[in-house]
């Protein structure tokens, strides 16, 4: 039975802390800070890639360095230079140490031979390759290709593009939106075209009205796209949450089980400079923002780039204790620190004094379970990971968590339900590789 998940939790508003960055223009790394770059020789999985150059080897801009193998996903220099030796570094998204090509910028930024040049008029067919050739993946965290999502649409209504940007403290969508309103309308229609959809609809927090502003002169000429405001809560940006509020309609798996594709706001910018200027995602905007950083800002930097370069040229930290978030910080992970390398699909660096709290027993008063979105029992999850009792786990459906941060958010007694959630999520991905199909003869 699918549950109206608005009737199952209590909607949330979360202060925003966005008035660090939303109000200030965009800079762009100054080019002492741009040295090396590292290239990581892992997919966000952790398996190999297959490499395309070696060390010794002159790179362009644009230059293939290497592509994933479980997902055809190209990783391109994002600078022109020689590579001079692999290092290890740290990566936020695998939670370990893996090897880097470094590539020494020679500052010339000598161009590799661009993909060709698509029109508007390109097909569905064209667009989805070119989307997959330029190794575009989701822009808005989640790094999932986004090629597959449009290789083989059926029945789709609407795409939906995503400008809710709904995590505290992140404003690169809210920018973006402003700076590239009309390149927007053209991704968004270019993606309405490659998923074969009826209709385009471009949400966004009601409280931001700029965005509304800066899209409407070029709608009105687009009776396909809709723009649609709403409400200032979280997680509404969790694409189950917002198709809910919009279309009322819910799904088992995937949004198009509904007839509903959803992408990034600045993923379909990204579309709109792959399919009409053969360009990837070589430089993206992300927000460095939080208490315990000196100057908050959005900030456009190149791929690979190391944060901690970042952070030096946004005047660094304002103390030595802090606790730092990829992302922001109700749904990332705190990372070990600020050594690693800039990821196209890595939307903001926030960096937070360091909150003491002491955990208390359970109170038993179901917050987080009223709360989750996605209408789990967070804490007997956790429960169930701490006495080891895992056919309970399994029964309590861990992986359909999404990671939101909302159950330790709301905890009175400060228990870390979430952490404990995405254990139980590892524990549970173990217990199914164990169960393997038997053979039939």
């Amino acid at each position: 039975m699918l549950i109206n998940i608005f009737t199952a939790l209590k909607p949330l508003h979360i202060p925003g802390r966005k008035d660090f960055t939303s109000h200030h223009n965009i800079q762009t790394l100054p080019q002492e800070f741009c040295d090396k770059i590292y290239i990581p020789l892992v997919g966000p999985n952790g398996k190999d890639i297959a490499l395309k150059v070696a060390v010794g080897d002159v790179v362009k801009v644009g230059q293939v360095i290497g592509v994933r193998q479980d997902m055809y996903v190209p990783f391109y220099s994002s600078v022109s230079g020689k590579i001079t030796s692999k290092e290890s570094l740290y990566h936020p998204m695998i939670g370990r140490i893996v090897p880097h090509f470094v590539i020494e910028n020679d500052y010339h930024y000598t161009r590799a031979h661009a993909l060709t040049k698509l029109t508007m008029e390109a097909t569905a067919e064209a667009i989805v390759e070119r989307i997959k050739e330029g190794g575009l993946t989701g822009l808005g965290g989640s790094g999932f290709p986004t090629y597959i999502k449009y290789q083989s649409p059926k029945n789709i209504d609407t795409i939906l593009i995503n400008g809710v940007e709904c995590e505290p403290y992140l404003s690169t969508d809210y920018h973006a939106a402003q700076m590239y309103a009309f390149p927007l309308i053209q991704g968004a229609l270019l993606l309405q075209r490659a998923g074969q959809a009826k209709k385009v609809v471009i949400a966004f927090k009601k409280t931001k009205v700029a965005i509304k502003e800066a899209l409407l002169p070029f709608v009105k000429d687009y009776p396909d796209i809709e723009l649609v405001a709403v409400p200032d809560l979280y997680p509404m940006g969790w694409e189950r949450t917002l198709i809910r509020q919009i279309f009322k309609k819910d799904y088992d798996k995937l949004p198009m089980e509904c007839g509903i594709i959803v992408s990034n706001l600045t993923t379909a910018i990204a579309v709109r400079d792959l399919v009409l200027e053969g360009q990837p995602v070589l430089e993206r905007i992300i927000t460095v923002s939080g208490e315990a950083i000196k100057h908050p800002t959005n900030i456009k930097v190149p791929v690979g780039v190391l944060m901690a370069n970042v952070v030096r040229a946004v005047g660094g930290y304002t103390r030595e204790d802090v606790t730092a978030f990829v992302g922001g910080p109700m749904s990332a992970k705190a990372v070990l620190d600020d050594q690693f390398a800039m990821q196209p699909h890595f939307g903001g660096f926030t960096v937070l004094p360091p909150v003491s709290s002491n955990e208390e027993a359970c109170l038993r008063c179901g917050a987080c379970t009223s709360n989750c979105p996605a209408n789990l029992q967070p804490i007997e999850i956790k429960l169930a990971l701490d006495s080891q009792n895992t056919a309970r786990l399994m029964k309590l459906d861990a992986m359909k968590c999404v990671e939101c941060g909302i159950c330790t958010y709301v905890c009175p007694s400060k228990i870390e339900v979430t952490e404990s959630v995405r254990l139980a999520k590892a524990r549970t991905r173990i217990e199914l590789a164990k169960v393997k199909p038997q053979a039939t003869v």
